[in-house]
């Protein structure tokens, strides 16, 4: 099984979690994002970047009822993949296409305190897609997902949106090669 990874985070040199996606290839989603009234997201809202905050902090709250505390984003994100593997009995693939998106999820999880990392480390490989979607149409195939995500008029630098983008990537590429990953 292949799930993809996207997160927004502060900045670049010292990126602290804002939010998370991890999209299914045939459609199942989960999306938390950091409480902005809670003490860890008023911190992380002034750690966060000019661009961040203009960029990823405006679209908050657009994909209402996820906004979690800091542990309860990693509870729910490691609790679901521990039902996405023992439903598919099979090992979950992480797709991501920015290191720093796995590294977040992992941290995000250790961080909850409840032990979930121990039990879905066996079960949870992490695959950097990058230079797979690296291509034109790939990168046409994600423009295109972009441009049809509007339901909560989510655009590129939220998490949802860029996993369900990473998806399509994914998808076009797999298209291309007959099937093959």
């Amino acid at each position: 099984m292949i799930v993809f990874v996207d997160a927004e985070f502060t900045d670049l040199q010292k990126p602290q979690l804002l939010s998370l996606s991890l999209v299914t290839l045939d459609g199942d989603e989960l999306y938390v994002e950091l409480d902005m009234a809670s003490d860890i997201g008023r911190a992380r809202k002034k750690a966060s970047t000019e661009i961040v905050r203009d960029q990823v902090l405006q679209q908050w709250s657009l994909v209402p009822g996820f906004a979690s505390a800091y542990k309860e984003m990693g509870r729910r994100a490691g609790e679901w993949q521990l039902g996405l593997a023992k439903e598919s009995r099979t090992t979950i693939d992480v797709a991501f296409d920015y290191p720093a998106d796995f590294e977040l999820l992992e941290r995000e999880v250790r961080d909850s305190g409840l032990g979930l990392w121990m039990r879905i480390e066996e079960a949870v490989h992490p695959v950097n897609i990058g230079p797979l979607v690296a291509c034109f149409d790939a990168d046409q195939a994600a423009k295109a997902a972009f441009d049809g995500l509007n339901e909560h008029d989510l655009t590129r630098h939220h998490a949802l949106d860029n996993a369900l983008a990473l998806r399509a990537s994914f998808q076009s590429v797999q298209a291309l090669q007959g099937g093959r990953p």
